[in-house]
């Protein structure tokens, strides 16, 4: 992002917006970013950092994020590298930019980066919402020749989101989330915001849908891209995650003629 970075809203801004404006475009990609830089935790970002580390040799050096969010996993890969972060929710980006952060205004599907990185990554919060095949050919054509992605997509949305209710609260307001998955993992979310001290409440509702492969869907989705020894596997730790690596050929240029 270019400019100095503004403060992130807080989860005060967020759920007075939504009283301020109940017929409003509301949602966890704009108006409700606060609720989740809330709930990521670190354990998280540092979880994923293992992942895509544990797929990388030890000379990598520049690292992109597809899909960065509000910069969980790209707070964690900034300890051991040099990481960039690409996302098209302006309103996530404002969180890993007020920390110091390398972030890029753009679209996952087709990052606005030069073919320099080392290693490119997106995780199953991005593949859940952009198509993996996409994500794929977005890496392959970020990373230098014989630079490796590492790409995780969920194989059940639970993997991403669960149905339940969860509650939040702070700075006077009081947030309720209610999530409902369906098989076909549309997902419905309810959010109730009520202002503690006036006793005004409203609620708001978001529909979205998880995207899921399988195996056999990531590896062909690796392999259209252009990538070369594709590896796919589940994590044990990590039902409903399957984890593909793949590297982009090293041009070699053809024997001169005799």
């Amino acid at each position: 992002m270019t400019g100095r970075p503004t403060r992130p809203p807080t989860f005060a801004d967020a759920c007075a917006s939504v009283l301020d404006d109940p017929s409003g475009e509301h949602g966890a990609d704009t108006t409700l970013a606060p609720m989740v830089a809330r709930t990521v935790s670190d354990a998280w970002g540092e979880r994923r950092a293992r992942l895509v580390s544990s797929r990388l040799p030890a000379d990598v050096d520049r690292v992109l994020e597809l899909g960065c969010g509000v910069g969980a996993l790209l707070c964690a890969l900034g300890s051991r590298y040099d990481a960039v972060g690409v996302d098209d929710r302006r309103e996530h980006l404002r969180f890993p930019a007020a920390r110091g952060e390398s972030v890029i205004y753009g679209d996952p599907a087709d990052p606005p980066v030069r073919p320099a990185f080392d290693a490119v990554c997106a995780v199953e919060t991005t593949t859940a919402r952009v198509d993996v095949s996409a994500v794929c050919a977005a890496a392959y054509r970020s990373l230098r020749p014989g630079g490796i992605a590492v790409v995780a997509a969920p194989t059940d949305p639970s993997a991403v989101i669960e149905s339940g209710v969860e509650t939040y609260s702070g700075s006077g307001y009081l947030l309720e989330r209610a999530v409902d998955v369906a098989g076909s993992g549309t997902v419905a979310v309810d959010y109730r915001v009520t202002d503690r001290q006036t006793g005004a409440t409203t609620v708001v509702t978001e529909r979205a849908t998880v995207s899921t492969t399988t195996t056999d869907g990531l590896t062909p989705a690796l392999g259209r891209a252009g990538f070369e020894h594709v590896l796919v596997a589940g994590e044990s730790d990590l039902p409903g995650v399957v984890v593909g690596r793949g590297v982009r050929p090293v041009e070699t240029s053809a024997p001169a003629e005799q």
